[in-house]
């Protein structure tokens, strides 16, 4: 290059503000940066590099434009170009590689499956973090309703006891269990009161 056409590349850049010099070169494709009126440069580079990856003009492992380019071919300063590779490495698309370069991590279309996956592992395993919490902690009213059996079938337990007892008595054999009634191992209260 001659140095006047290096000036003229350089104003050409300079003046080619809001995507201009990226306007001139993608013309013919018909989709302007300054098309999305009000949206920021960052998502305006965004946006496009995302397409780039979605269409296979940026394939998946290879590495995207360096900042230098990326900032001459959109018109836009290099924080722009910084923010919008920032971004798609936060969404999952990009993974840069310090002293190397960004690559192309994955296409837009598996990202997003990806995360429809993760979302519905998050539900599912709030829903069985739910079931786990209502089986840990059961209402008052079960509490009592099963204390009151447990101590219904003591009584029974206690009374049946008796009567074997009993029975045994009569036909003239030792009953071959302990004669006092059956206590709940568990209770040490009780354990306490009769001394063992």
């Amino acid at each position: 290059m001659t140095a006047p056409d290096t000036l003229l590349a350089r104003t050409l850049r300079m003046c080619c503000t809001r995507g201009g010099l990226y306007n001139m070169v993608h013309k013919d494709r018909g989709d302007f940066v300054g098309d999305k009126v009000g949206q920021p440069e960052y998502r305006r580079v965004m946006d496009d590099l995302r397409q780039q990856i979605s269409d296979e003009r940026l394939k998946v492992g290879e590495p995207i434009p360096s900042t230098a380019t990326l900032t001459d071919v959109y018109g836009v300063s290099s924080t722009v170009v910084r923010r919008a590779v920032s971004e798609l490495t936060r969404e999952g698309l990009l993974y840069g590689q310090p002293g190397k370069a960004v690559f192309v991590q994955a296409k837009p279309e598996d990202v997003h499956k990806e995360q429809l996956t993760l979302e519905r592992l998050a539900q599912g395993l709030a829903s069985l973090q739910d079931q786990v919490n209502s089986m840990q902690s059961p209402d008052r009213d079960s509490l009592d309703d099963l204390r009151r059996e447990l101590g219904d079938l003591r009584g029974t337990v206690e009374l049946l006891q008796s009567q074997l007892i009993d029975l045994f008595g009569r036909l003239g054999q030792p009953y071959p269990r302990d004669a006092r009634p059956a206590q709940d191992p568990a209770s040490p209260r009780q354990r306490r009161a009769n001394g063992a």
